[in-house]
């Protein structure tokens, strides 16, 4: 039995914005993450190796198990760990930007061709939006920090505002300036819904997360007590990378779920798809008085 096309433009209380989140990633769960598969896993993995290598030369330092014979030899260690932190950022930072343009993109080709996704169109989509985005996505996180400089509760306003920029630079082609004017506007006056779904999303997303961490967790502890699992580098460098990788990949979750905040908020605001419709009544009645 075939699936029942999901309707984005819709509104939709916490529950069913939740429920159409949770059916949109079942649905199109083996195509999505074909997509995710060929355009983010690679960059994922890379902020994986590099986030485990830096963990376990920090273990090393915290145990003891280093000693350095000057201060330049402890320079160049700490200049070495340092590199590895930020090249893992970094790859985080892509893998998150390719992560939100195939998820985004896809969504974008559901809609324009009813359920009918080709994943080269998708790949279209990441290529034009990836420079645009990956520079707005840093403007973003100076935003937020800012704000949280200023205030810890104008950092949490801004971050719930923001988290929509990606979906509306995609979907309403605009550059940044005006996705962050449009993204303080959508959720004026439904802030505090906006931040109910994403705070649920959140919870869901950190407790499978929690689950994933788990085995990297009980390396560390091993090392910590220097027991004998514990002090295998290879081991702790590939427990550490699945962790970083299976948490960049649960973003899917709430990426997803942004994408019918996003379309529920522009419904309340605008009513498109409520005109959508009407206009469709409309041709309708034409297309039968005109067989008449």
């Amino acid at each position: 039995m075939k699936d029942q096309l999901i309707e984005f433009r819709l509104e939709r209380d916490l529950s069913q914005k939740l429920n159409a989140t949770i059916a949109f990633l079942r649905q199109n769960f083996r195509p999505l993450f074909k997509c995710i598969l060929l355009f983010v896993v690679p960059f994922a993995l890379l902020a994986g190796i590099f986030s485990g290598i830096y963990q376990s030369t920090q273990l090393e330092e915290l145990s003891g198990a280093v000693e350095y014979g000057s201060m330049g030899a402890y320079t160049f260690a700490q200049t070495v760990n340092s590199a590895h932190y930020w090249v893992s950022l970094f790859f985080s930072l892509v893998s998150f930007v390719l992560l939100s343009l195939t998820i985004y993109s896809y969504m974008l080709q559901y809609m324009q061709h009813r359920g009918q996704v080709d994943s080269s169109q998708v790949w279209e989509g990441i290529k034009s939006n990836f420079i645009p985005v990956l520079y707005s996505s840093v403007g973003v996180i100076l935003i937020g920090i800012l704000a949280t400089l200023l205030l810890v509760l104008p950092g949490i306003y801004v971050a719930v505002a923001l988290c929509m920029f990606a979906l509306v630079m995609l979907h309403e082609e605009v550059g940044f300036l005006d996705a962050v004017e449009r993204c303080f506007y959508l959720v004026k006056g439904y802030w505090w819904p906006s931040f109910g779904f994403l705070l649920l999303l959140a919870l869901l997303q950190g407790v499978i997360g929690f689950v994933a961490s788990v085995p990297a967790m009980a390396l560390y502890i091993l090392r910590i007590l220097h027991l004998p699992a514990g002090e295998s580098d290879v081991l702790l460098v590939i427990a550490t990378s699945f962790t970083t990788f299976i948490s960049l990949l649960l973003y899917a979750l709430s990426l997803t779920g942004v994408a019918f905040l996003y379309f529920d908020l522009v419904e309340k605001k605008e009513g498109v798809g409520l005109m959508e419709q009407v206009n469709q009544i409309g041709a309708q009645r034409e297309t039968s008085l005109d067989l008449l």
